[in-house]
């Protein structure tokens, strides 16, 4: 039913595909479809989610980020979220993860609230602003706003401060005074009571009234609050998703002797590894030591145990790391500052991929790898650019998930069956043989001979082809001359061809008939419906599946008309004696002859759907006689099937 929605390229797509069989189930149509007129693997939609952040309002990044995740299919709702709430700004991001908001939607109201209530905060705060006023007992108090008399305090979670203007700094200054101390300053002074000054700046004063305000903190109190401060286990997105950066650094070694890939991370907290390595060296883990590890998206993964001090040889060096189980990409482990803290001081050239350190009391440098940049871009961004000012050939390679074939078991009396009629799925020899559906082609009145230059012919230029597409052309042409489809033609008729690729990587060759079309009168004959045919199959409970070979090249084009399907391409002129794919009407020629042939049979036991034949029965006796009496049916008029394609005594 979706072909009847094509029309131009897609429908020329369509039944090119269909004459090829590339066609096995929906879900291979789906994909097909897909991969011929949907975006490319160059354009990533997912890659762009996790990269999306929040520049604007909250309406256009959630605009933005709506129409990348509707783009993914199989996306949990909690990676959505978490993709949603890392691209924020922080001033929106860190309130609404207070909340803990448990789907988008409730993120969506919560960020746009924040977004109402920054907005009215700092409209506020620049009408009436008096300067700040000296800190008393670890607080500050600010003016009235507009003579109302409101005042804000902030209570320094530090305990008492001391302020220092910029002028009184100064005057310190001039007096050769010590910035903490008073005392006077020389190269050598250290103060009696160490303390650390914090200098703040009130962002929403105009430029003209900001003045720095320090806070001394005491080193009792640094010491507490960095006590209080446990770094989660994390992983960069890097080494999740294999895609080196600038803080990275690849190197070769072996663990436990087998060869292995690892990244330097500086920004993952511990050390991971890929756990079917572990598995496959069988080394011992330690499955009580799980951790919940953070990934930069805000995505939390759960580490599979741990594999303590195992031995772990780069570069002549034999480190002892312990390893936490999980699966990075692009790596076989990663090292992060958990491995980093044990080195001593470290230099790291990341221009020349060099880096040193002690280890062992020995000097050690590390040589990195050099990899090459990453090969996947935008697409729209890819088109502007590089095919616009070069050329070339972009290859891309798609996954494709390969179904076990299983054999299939028949019924006895059917193997016989198909041995006694096994003419019906033979390679056709020839040409079909005439009948009355003949194809033709009737003309609107007065239409001229049409006669449409090839592609990429300019009238002042000789053809132009690439030279791989002139050999594919002349080889297919020669194949269509011998098999006899196809002989040289004087028509005045003439339509372009073009080669489409196979889904086998083989080449097709294809005429433009839409100009031909433009001008044809169009056949008022009714497609059947698939809802109503299969409504005829109550009760039925065995079922029997004929898919005819070359469906189309199966009917004769009728003599007058064999002009008008004249193509030419950079060697010569030809034309079509059987009926090829792309004229219009040619459904409707072809369930003609179909309805025809089975018309004793149409609704009894025989449903048609152009080359499609489907036998059903109500028992296995029953059926095997309707199937015999089809087979018999397709011999006497030639018509041949093809037995890859064909399905018999199914249940369903």
């Amino acid at each position: 039913m979706a072909s009847y929605y094509m029309d131009g390229e897609a429908l020329v797509w369509y039944q090119e595909a269909l004459e090829g069989g590339q066609f096995r189930d929906w879900d291979t149509f789906a994909r097909s479809l897909l991969i011929r007129f949907g975006p490319t693997a160059y354009d990533d939609p997912m890659e762009a989610l996790t990269r999306l952040k929040q520049t604007g309002s909250i309406a256009i990044y959630q605009a933005q980020f709506e129409a990348l995740s509707n783009r993914l299919r199989g996306l949990s709702d909690v990676h959505k979220l978490n993709c949603f709430l890392s691209g924020l700004k922080d001033e929106i991001r860190l309130p609404i993860r207070m909340f803990n908001p448990v789907s988008l939607s409730a993120a969506y109201t919560l960020a746009k609230i924040q977004e109402e209530y920054l907005a009215s905060s700092k409209k506020t705060s620049k009408v009436g602003v008096d300067k700040i006023s000296p800190m008393v007992g670890g607080s500050y108090s600010r003016g009235p706003y507009s003579g109302e008399g409101n005042s804000t305090k902030w209570q320094n979670p530090w305990g008492g401060t001391r302020k220092v203007s910029s002028i009184q700094m100064n005057e310190k200054r001039k007096k050769g005074l010590c910035y903490h101390c008073d005392e006077k300053w020389n190269p050598q002074h250290t103060c009696k009571n160490p303390r650390i000054y914090l200098m703040q700046v009130d962002e929403d004063l105009p430029e003209a009234e900001k003045e720095p305000v320090v806070v001394e903190i005491t080193e009792d109190e640094i010491v507490g609050v960095a006590e209080t401060s446990v770094e989660a286990p994390e992983i960069s997105l890097a080494a999740i998703t294999g895609t080196p950066t600038m803080s990275t650094m690849c190197l070769l070694g072996t663990l436990m002797g087998e060869p292995v890939v690892i990244l330097v991370d500086s920004r993952s907290s511990h050390n991971f590894v890929e756990s079917t390595l572990i598995t496959r060296l069988k080394l011992p883990i330690d499955a009580s030591s799980n951790l919940n590890v953070r990934v930069a998206n805000g995505q939390s993964l759960r580490s599979g145990g741990v594999c303590k001090e195992v031995r772990l040889k780069v570069q002549g060096m034999v480190f002892q790391p312990s390893l936490h189980l999980l699966n990075p990409a692009g790596c076989d482990i990663v090292l992060g500052i958990q491995w980093l803290v044990t080195l001593d001081t470290i230099t790291w050239n990341f221009s020349k991929l060099l880096m040193g350190f002690t280890y062992g009391g020995k000097s050690v440098e590390l040589k990195g790898l050099k990899l090459n940049p990453s090969v996947i871009e935008d697409g729209h961004k890819l088109l502007k650019t590089t095919m616009a000012k070069s050329r070339g050939i972009l290859l891309q390679i798609m996954a494709q998930e390969v179904k076990e074939q299983k054999e299939e078991v028949l019924d006895p009396e059917v193997t016989k069956l198909l041995a006694e009629l096994g003419g019906v799925f033979k390679e056709p020899e020839g040409l079909p043989p005439p009948r009355k559906y003949d194809h033709k082609i009737v003309l609107n009145e007065g239409t001229q001979p049409i006669a449409n230059r090839p592609y990429r012919y300019p009238a002042n230029r000789p053809y132009r082809y690439p030279y791989y597409q002139k050999t594919e052309i002349e080889k297919i042409v020669a194949e269509l001359l011998k098999s006899g489809v196809v002989r040289p033609s004087m028509s005045p008729f003439s339509s372009p061809v073009l080669l489409v690729r196979k889904a086998d990587g083989s080449w097709r060759l294809c005429v433009d008939y839409r100009a031909l079309n433009k001008e044809t009168v169009k056949v008022k004959f009714l497609i059947p419906m698939i809802d109503e045919l299969l409504d005829e199959l109550a009760g039925s409970v065995v079922f029997s599946k004929l898919d005819l070979r070359s469906g189309y090249h199966q009917v004769r084009v009728a003599v007058d008309d064999i002009p008008k399907t004249a193509f030419q391409t950079h060697e010569g002129h030809y034309e079509f004696l059987i009926m090829p794919f792309g004229l219009t009407n040619a459904p409707a020629t072809f369930q003609g002859l179909m309805n025809d042939v089975f018309k004793p049979f149409l609704k009894k036991f025989v449903l048609v759907f152009f080359y499609d034949i489907l036998v059903y029965s109500r028992s296995r006796r029953e059926h095997f006689n309707h199937l015999k009496q089809v087979l018999s049916l397709l011999e006497q008029n030639s018509l041949f099937a093809k037995r890859s394609k064909c399905m018999f005594g199914g249940r369903n």
